[in-house]
């Protein structure tokens, strides 16, 4: 789902905080992305535009049909494009990821694409890894030649999107920044329970080079 212009009240200050989260965790001159985990949690500022119960929180609890748990995000730095990939296999733990990218980006501009349906676990697309991490040799196609749907975004704008879909983006330039907030479903099931645990507890540095980031 494609939110325009919700987040145009606090889209600068949001950019302001995101700056300032950085500056303080990452070493000057870093080269390549980076990406900061759980950072709407550093910045009162960004607790108040992305965690309060009106933004993000609401939003996902809609869209999902139950009561959800924050379960974390990240801010991104990118530079150039990021491959197909979806997160992990889980059966059972349902997953909303929202996110707000910092610069206006379009399809060919970095703009993130999603392949529909792709998020259907139990199927055919989960043993579609080896054509999506080698478009070129499984499909005959270079990776920014599958078919996807290309979301053109604004700074004001939020997308939100199960993160078990195939997702890439091509054409960015360097230094592209987003911000994400991943919701869970309230697990319902003894199975759920444990792919929530296990997705708490996955290694989740506060500082890292960004690669296969949520969101991105």
């Amino acid at each position: 789902m494609h939110l325009r212009d919700v987040q145009n009240d606090v889209a600068p200050a949001v950019t302001d905080a995101f700056e300032e989260v950085f500056e303080s965790l990452c070493p000057a001159g870093r080269a390549g992305g980076a990406g900061v985990t759980r950072i709407a949690e550093r910045s009162a500022v960004l607790q108040e535009a992305l965690l309060a119960e009106d933004r993000c929180p609401r939003l996902a609890r809609r869209l999902l049909g139950t009561d959800v748990v924050y379960v974390g995000g990240d801010g991104v730095r990118h530079d150039g494009a990021v491959d197909w990939h979806r997160d992990g296999g889980h059966r059972a733990l349902r997953l909303l990821e929202i996110v707000q990218f910092l610069e206006p980006l379009s399809s060919r501009t970095g703009a993130l694409r999603i392949i529909p349906g792709t998020h259907r676990r139990g199927g055919s697309w989960d043993r579609f890894t080896p054509e999506m991490a080698n478009p070129l040799r499984f499909l005959g196609m270079e990776s920014a030649e599958v078919p996807a749907f290309a979301i053109e975004s604004s700074p004001g704008d939020l997308v939100a999107f199960d993160p078990h879909s195939y997702r890439a983006s091509f054409g960015g330039s360097a230094g592209r920044r987003q911000i994400t907030t991943t919701y869970a479903s309230v697990p319902e099931s003894d199975e759920a329970r444990q792919e929530l645990s296990d997705y708490l507890l996955a290694g989740r540095s506060g500082l890292r080079d960004s690669g296969h980031l949520p969101g991105s």
